[in-house]
């Protein structure tokens, strides 16, 4: 056994910071030697810095493949759940990581584990911190039910060391260490040094914008360092960095206060995280005839991109879908249903009105867990299926609200269906809140717009928005991504997490119809449960959103305002050297019964050029008037064809088809059609 003063210098050899390695997954090394992995770092900053990148692993499915598993200090609390609360051994990503990891460990976080255990062991000697560290860690693994009888190896405190130098060793290892910055998708060096990296090395309680900054700042590294190892493709396409855990805290300014005092240590500990103020106990927002009136002058007009299967539609929708042997429904988080759109037995139904807090029209508490769930089958044809009941399609959510400063803006939220970006397969889920908002002037008109993106967002001037003359004034002109639905100020294709947003500003025009909200209901905006049945549990999967009072611009505009982005012109903003589309290709579309025998031909790219990877095809009716189910097909070689199914009900004229690079950026749309296989106009 090595002793604590020799474990320090040891330590000191490998680096004394906060840092994990992942040896043996390369190209290189893939097949040969011990796959293993090495945690270290000091207190709850370890484990919470770790368990972010650990997210990362997981969600590319690389965790399984490891074989052995070494901690030490605050990396031994993470590794003590992973042993435990992991179902080894894993083949692709672990399902269950949000409820039997992560959610704990930010649990446990929030405790005060220094103050019980200070008074068992003094703090004098060398390494008595990491040993207090590595003994919780064990005390954890024990109460959580041991170690696992299948699975890696797990190796904790000095026994770990020699491992630690086989892991560096490895040429091709990933390493993510807390000191270093990745931008521009991670947090800027100065950030990082100054605030994230100073954060205290302690088991005193973490708050919530502790966690959230180093989960957020580990899984952003450790997918830059897979990233560059080239283990981190998806569907044939490379992406680029996705979004964080917790997007809404990749705000610096929002992480330099919330940082502040993070590095102070108590003698006694943080017993407590600390409480933000309550955004509830802010004044009601104004309302009145005349501001429902200034919301429908300016109420948006959306323009789709022309492959989108999914339209801002009524929340009913995902309460009321019944389809042959299956219907949406509302359960709790371990999966109990609470209610039905068809129930059977006992079980309430589901409908709009059912969604309502504290409690359910049965008397049934509502829990912030609880989620609705979309039965599956094919969500785009559901979604179109479901919209065309009465008063189901074309629906926008507006609503007054003042500022701090007393400044009146006028909010518009969006409820798609189903969110599949760029209809790539990618960041999949149940559900889609989006919004834009305008603020108006001391002359009540519109003088700044705010339109929301992936978290964050864009702000610009009102007459930098398009924007058409309506009665009463004028009304912003807004292109939802294809897919994504992240409101754009232009159709084009845009830098954003994982894959570009895109709309090709050829489909349909749409104002939808306003229906007023206010911070008093209806009854379903109190509900605080998630819209969708999806966790971020796999690299292409994305969370199922809460509604839009858990939102911070809900009760601060001016927040979301401040912290995005300066719009600019699509020909001066900043792009990347990667937003090269592949070639066009020529395609012919004839029928065969029900179905469009498509068939493609890429030429050879140029330097300049993407390599096509996958297509995007939705059939083309007369009139384009309803959205049609988009399919996503890998492009095999150069050449090729496929088929695209032609639902019953329409005149259909041809197919629209758009192809995506391998990484993952967006040809020109094109449309072939059906009676001659020729390029359509």
């Amino acid at each position: 056994m090595v002793g604590r003063a020799n474990r320090s210098r040891q330590m000191g050899q490998f680096g004394s910071g906060t840092v994990g390695r992942l040896g043996g997954l390369g190209p290189g090394e893939a097949d040969r030697g011990e796959k293993a992995l090495w945690l270290c770092g000091g207190g709850y900053r370890a484990a919470l810095f770790h368990l972010g990148a650990l997210t990362r692993l997981n969600e590319l499915g690389l965790l399984g493949q490891i074989d052995t598993v070494a901690a030490v200090s605050g990396g031994a609390i993470v590794a003590a759940l992973l042993a435990s609360r992991v179902e080894w051994p894993l083949e692709g990503a672990y399902r269950d990581w949000p409820e039997r990891v992560a959610e704990p460990l930010r649990s446990i976080a929030r405790r005060n584990a220094r103050a019980r255990a200070i008074l068992r062991m003094p703090l004098g000697s060398p390494g008595a911190e990491a040993a207090l560290e590595e003994r919780y860690a064990r005390e954890l693994l024990s109460s959580l039910g041991g170690e696992p009888e299948r699975g890696p190896r797990f190796v904790f405190g000095a026994a770990g060391l020699t491992l630690a130098g086989l892991v560096q060793a490895q040429a091709e290892r990933v390493e993510w260490d807390l000191a270093t910055a990745v931008p521009p998708a991670g947090y800027p060096a100065s950030l990082v040094s100054r605030e994230i990296a100073s954060v205290r090395t302690d088991l005193d309680a973490f708050g919530k914008a502790e966690q959230a900054v180093l989960e957020n700042h580990g899984y952003l590294l450790a997918d830059h360092a897979v990233r560059a190892r080239g283990l981190g493709g998806r569907r044939g396409i490379v992406t680029v960095a996705p979004e964080p855990p917790h997007p809404r805290w990749m705000s610096q300014e929002r992480v330099s206060a919330a940082l502040a005092a993070s590095s102070r240590r108590k003698p006694l500990g943080r017993l407590l995280p600390a409480r933000r103020p309550d955004r509830h106990a802010r004044r009601p927002e104004p309302a009145s005839d005349e501001l429902v009136e200034v919301l429908e002058r300016h109420r948006p007009l959306l323009q789709y991109d022309s492959l989108e299967s999914f339209r801002a539609d009524s929340v009913e929708t995902i309460c009321s879908l019944v389809a042959p042997g299956r219907c949406n429904s509302l359960h709790r988080a371990d999966g109990t249903l609470l209610a039905a759109a068809e129930p059977r037995g006992e079980a309430p139904r589901l409908d709009l009105d059912f969604l309502q807090a504290p409690a359910y029209p049965d008397g049934e508490p509502v829990r912030s867990d609880d989620y609705l769930d979309e039965c599956g089958g094919s969500h785009a044809a559901d979604a179109l299926a479901v919209r065309r009941r009465q008063g189901h399609a074309d629906v926008v959510y507006g609503r007054t609200r003042e500022d701090e400063r007393g400044r009146l803006w006028l909010q518009y939220f969006l409820f798609y269906y189903y969110d599949d970006k760029g209809m790539l397969g990618i960041t999949r889920h149940e559900g889609d809140w989006e919004m834009i908002q305008l603020r108006l002037g001391a002359d009540g008109r519109p003088e700044e717009a705010t339109l929301a993106q992936h978290a964050g967002g864009e702000r610009l001037r009102w007459d930098e928005l398009e924007r058409v003359a309506v009665d009463g004034g004028e009304a912003p002109v807004v292109y939802p991504a294809r897919g994504s639905h992240a409101t754009r100020a232009r159709a084009g294709s845009f830098p954003a997490p994982v894959v570009p947003d895109h709309n090709d500003g050829i489909g349909a025009r749409v104002r939808p119809r306003l229906v007023p909200i206010a911070d008093d209901g209806p009854s379903w905006l109190l509900w605080p449960g998630r819209w969708g049945s999806t966790r971020r549990r796999e690299s292409f999967e994305g969370d199922s959103p809460r509604g839009p009072r858990g939102l911070p611009q809900w009760w601060d505009p001016d927040e979301l305002h401040r912290e995005a982005r300066p719009w600019q012109p699509l020909e001066q903003a900043a792009t990347t050297v990667d937003l090269a589309a592949p070639p066009r290709p020529q395609v012919t579309a004839r029928r065969e019964g029900e179905l469009a025998i498509v068939t493609y031909r890429f030429p050879y790219p140029r330097a300049e050029q993407g390599e096509p990877a996958r297509i995007v095809a939705a059939p083309l009716a007369s009139g384009d008037a309803e959205p049609c189910p988009a399919d996503s097909l890998p492009v095999q070689g150069l050449e090729g064809s496929f088929a695209v199914q032609l639902p019953s009900g329409s005149e259909w004229m041809g197919v629209r088809v758009s192809a995506a690079s391998d990484r993952g950026i967006p040809g020109e749309t094109i449309a072939a059609r059906l009676s001659d296989g020729e390029p359509a106009d």
